[in-house]
């Protein structure tokens, strides 16, 4: 008699739950913090001794300050964050329309340009000072360098094959023919910087429309 052969049962897995990707543009426009220009280091070249020469470019690099510390993420504060997912128009948000904004939209990937050294940064810092839950592991592994992670800096993607930075409105010109709404950061008002900002989103599309060939 042959002993019964037993036979594992047959088990059937769940089924994978495969959720699409969300492609969007992403900006950031800023200005300095208030409270932290006067911690801003500005200093008046080594080499110099003449008190008044030291006094002129001291006075020189205060003008700069502005736009240093709106390009620096420990030292710039938000003005507007411009979304926009692909094929569809840019909306404008706040810092703390943020939380929501990454809760309706976990699988996200972002277009920047230069975002993994200041946009993205930038937002984990504010996110962090602000005690906002946002997904910082995730948008930590996307500032990581030569790397896509769900995060295509153009900027990064340029750089790689010319060897060289270049801004994004050089960019622009030379592969788009034009330029973003142009402002200037240290007197226009919030609303003309928005605008920039949704331009930016736009021509940032364009421009990773042009260079997805490479990536």
């Amino acid at each position: 008699m042959n002993p019964t052969k037993y036979e594992k049962p047959k088990t059937t897995k769940p089924p994978v739950i495969l959720f699409p990707r969300k492609l969007f543009v992403m900006d950031i426009e800023t200005k300095p913090q208030d409270d932290l220009v006067e911690t801003f280091p500005i200093k008046g070249r080594a080499n110099l001794k003449d008190p008044e020469k030291i006094k002129l470019d001291i006075e020189e690099k205060e003008k700069g300050r502005h736009k240093k510390m709106s390009t620096d993420p420990d030292y710039a504060d938000i003005i507007c964050i411009g979304i926009k997912q692909v094929g569809e128009e840019g909306k404008l948000y706040k810092l703390e329309d943020m939380e929501e904004w990454f809760k309706a939209n976990s699988n996200f990937e972002f277009i920047t340009y230069n975002g993994k050294k200041f946009d993205i940064p930038l937002l984990i810092f504010q996110g962090i000072k602000n005690k906002l839950n946002f997904p910082y592991r995730k948008l930590a592994d996307m500032c990581k360098r030569w790397k896509i992670n769900g995060h295509y800096d153009l900027m990064e993607i340029h750089s790689e094959l010319s060897g060289e930075w270049k801004s994004k409105d050089l960019l622009c010109k030379i592969y788009l023919g034009e330029t973003p709404y142009k402002v200037d950061y240290a007197i226009s008002t919030d609303e003309e910087i928005g605008k920039r900002c949704l331009s930016d989103l736009k021509f940032q599309e364009e421009l990773y429309n042009k260079f997805n060939v490479i990536i």
